[in-house]
């Protein structure tokens, strides 16, 4: 006999801010767990990733909205801090946890059960296969029905069971549709302080059409890479999802998209953004947005995921779908392309399969498509694109390169932070197999160290040091800068680390250095506030982010990318006289700009000033 089960589904955020990780399958499950006749509770829980007590807080008050529910079922899909739902599940017999995975998961302690992490081999029998969101819910509805009945949960396809840290793995996951009518739960509590929702994720095609081998990388040479269906072997190295795009017709997935997309309009007040869970969305994306203005979808940003190459190649379809999106008076952007590093040995690493030189010409092209499409197009705006600055195998050498190219390229405008990420690892992709040969794998975390995780929010992953020692100073003396001078000047933070790491190797001297910037910090303010004000006029700052004659290493200009061409500066400029200030000319040398006297007279302008 079947029971009722109070089922908790947790979103957990490691910051609160919106972030790209989608919550649209826990809402699916949450539906598929009502119509099965149990009760079903989403909570969005917002950590605030710097305080530490409030963290605690937001900890406590997951504890007691758990127990405030008496949930049988836990169910997450990306779980960095175990300790409330380990607490809970170890409160009462027969309770238990369920951790959703797209194909990556570690063992938690406390986490029994997995949906997703065995969805079995694709047809060649090469890697394992993409769990789509049908799949997932499919999975998870089979687990419900067994866990109420007391049934074996490892009879149900697609699930499986951590038990002492060792995978017991049941059937291989079936494939399945996305349920329809789409209806999932979007109604949330929230604990912790939450940003305004104003973007939703539409599930399309599952998997990922980069399929290189790394058992043909030099890097992988001789390493045992299964093709049991335990590890996703294709594509990046560091990604699940390769070797395995799931193509359907193109009419049925942009129907499903469309269902989607016109129930989070329906349904969620201040809506703003679509971004499609899609690796190549673009064989679609124009019909996609000319079909929303006839199925009458009010008008939307449509975010989408292109890597590198694929961008540069298929522009012609960009094209479509940006004058797709002109005549329908909307917005498309490439809100996340995985750039990962702009050091070729790293690229290597990470089996990219492209090299610097593609990388920088997927940026330009993205930025030729903003100037001619003004309003229909961005790349930069949302910020979603991957860089991994941080790997086991990263020297200050590597640091360095990457660093000096987006300086070079004013590469910051893309990355959010991107001296906080660095590469994580599980054991069901090639990379861990490379750091495990190479001796990276650590049993828990250095001193100081957590991951990248915690701090952003993803799943719990395997514990790795850095090779080289230098780096791990270079590491430490990074987050140092960063927590003392903030991100404005991260990009020249990472330049000036890399080049100290090259000639100072002991890292006990790194404690004294910050010491040394925060004595200096504390002095130049003592100095600015002994110093008598004199009367300042404000000024509108109109910068320019063009050529230089003197490439000084600390300034931060260097590393802005704006439009610096006439039209572009004259139209700034323009700009900022709508403030009736004097005009400053800043950034950069603007006496070697070769339109440099226009500007001076558009600044001036007919009232002299």
């Amino acid at each position: 006999m079947s029971r009722a089960l109070s089922v908790a589904f947790v979103l957990p955020y490691g910051e609160p801010r919106q972030s790209f990780f989608p919550d649209v399958i826990a809402e699916l499950c949450a539906r598929r767990a009502r119509d099965l006749g149990h009760e079903a509770n989403v909570v969005r829980v917002y950590y605030d990733g710097r305080d530490r007590a409030r963290d605690a807080a937001v900890r406590s008050e997951l504890g007691a909205w758990l127990a405030a529910r008496r949930a049988d079922v836990v169910v997450v899909e990306r779980l960095f801090d175990p300790v409330p739902i380990q607490r809970h599940v170890s409160a009462a017999a027969g309770r238990r946890a369920v951790l959703m995975s797209w194909g990556d998961a570690e063992p938690i302690e406390g986490v029994e059960l997995v949906v997703g992490l065995t969805p079995g081999l694709v047809r060649r029998a090469v890697t394992r296969r993409s769990p789509s969101g049908g799949e997932l819910v499919a999975s998870f509805g089979e687990l419900l029905e067994a866990l109420a009945s007391g049934g074996d949960v490892l009879s149900v396809a697609g699930v499986a069971r951590f038990e002492g840290g060792v995978l017991s793995p049941g059937p291989p996951g079936r494939a399945a549709k996305l349920p329809r009518p789409f209806r999932p739960v979007v109604e949330h509590d929230v604990i912790g302080e939450a940003p305004a929702i104003t973007r939703k994720f539409l599930l399309g095609n599952a998997g990922c059409p980069y399929a290189d081998d790394p058992a043909d990388n030099p890097f992988y040479r001789g390493l045992p890479l299964a093709s049991d269906g335990t590890l996703s072997r294709l594509g990046c190295a560091f990604c699940h999802a390769g070797g395995d795009y799931q193509k359907r017709d193109d009419a049925e997935v942009i129907d499903e998209l469309l269902e989607q997309a016109r129930f989070y309009q329906e349904q969620v007040p201040g809506l703003e953004e679509l971004v499609l869970i899609d690796q190549h969305p673009l064989r679609y994306l124009a019909r996609l947005i000319e079909s929303s203005r006839d199925a009458g979808l009010r008008p939307t940003r449509w975010l989408f995921s292109a890597r590198a190459d694929s961008f540069v190649r298929e522009e012609r379809r960009v094209r479509d779908a940006v004058a797709a999106a002109r005549a329908t008076g909307q917005a498309v952007e490439v809100y996340l392309s995985g750039f990962e590093s702009f050091s070729e040995r790293e690229l290597e690493r990470y089996n990219k399969g492209v090299g610097v030189r593609d990388m920088l010409a997927a940026v330009e092209a993205m930025r030729r498509l903003r100037r001619e499409n003004d309003g229909a197009f961005e790349h930069a705006r949302a910020r979603g694109h991957s860089l991994i600055l941080w790997s086991p195998w990263t020297t200050p050498e590597d640091l360095a390169e990457s660093a000096a190219a987006v300086r070079a390229h004013g590469l910051s405008e893309v990355f959010s932070e991107l001296g906080r990420n660095r590469l994580r690892l599980y054991r069901e992709l090639p990379i861990f197999h490379a750091a495990e040969r190479d001796g990276a794998l650590a049993e828990s975390w250095d001193e100081g160290d957590e991951g990248a995780g915690r701090r952003k929010g993803y799943a719990i992953e395997h514990p790795w040091r850095f090779l080289d020692p230098r780096t791990r100073g270079a590491y430490a003396l990074a987050l140092g800068l960063r927590e003392r001078l903030g991100t404005e000047t991260e990009v020249a933070q990472l330049a000036a680390v890399a080049e100290w790491t090259r000639v100072a190797r002991d890292r006990a001297r790194i404690e004294p250095l910050l010491a040394a910037i925060d004595a200096l910090a504390a002095r130049l303010l003592a100095f600015a506030r002994g110093r008598s004000r004199a009367p300042t006029v404000n000024a509108a700052v109109v910068h320019l982010a063009g050529a230089c004659d003197n490439a000084c290493v600390s300034c931060a200009n260097r590393d802005r990318f704006l439009e610096d061409d006439r039209a572009a500066v004259l139209g700034r400029i323009a700009r900022a006289r709508e403030a009736g200030l004097p005009i400053v000319l800043a950034g950069r040398e603007p006496a070697v700009h070769p339109a440099f006297l226009d500007l001076i007279a558009a600044a001036r302008g007919d009232d002299g000033r």
